[in-house]
């Protein structure tokens, strides 16, 4: 599996999660004045960002050992594999 796919799917997800957040914020304003609602935007994208970093990395993880096991059903090597050994095998005289 490709690592930096993965962290990097997780982190653009969290940065829309975090977007997310803050219009969930701003949209839901809370008419209490407690010291517990003020943080309320913290909050939010602090939850909606965890929550888009585990859809993100769980989703791309998910895509990339599918296409492994539809490859392997093929008959053919991972993809990783397969460039190599095309590079080599594939050429003519």
């Amino acid at each position: 599996m490709n690592q930096r796919k993965i962290w990097f799917a997780g982190l653009v997800t969290a940065t829309i999660g975090v977007g997310i957040g803050l219009v969930l914020a701003k949209i839901v304003e809370s008419p209490f004045t407690s010291r517990h609602y003020q943080q309320l935007e913290r909050i939010y994208m602090l939850v909606c960002g965890t929550g888009g970093l585990l859809v993100g990395t769980t989703q791309e993880a998910l895509r990339q050992l599918q296409e492994k096991r539809d490859l392997e059903e093929k008959g053919q090597p991972p993809s990783s594999a397969s460039k190599s050994n095309n590079f080599s095998s594939n050429k003519k005289y």
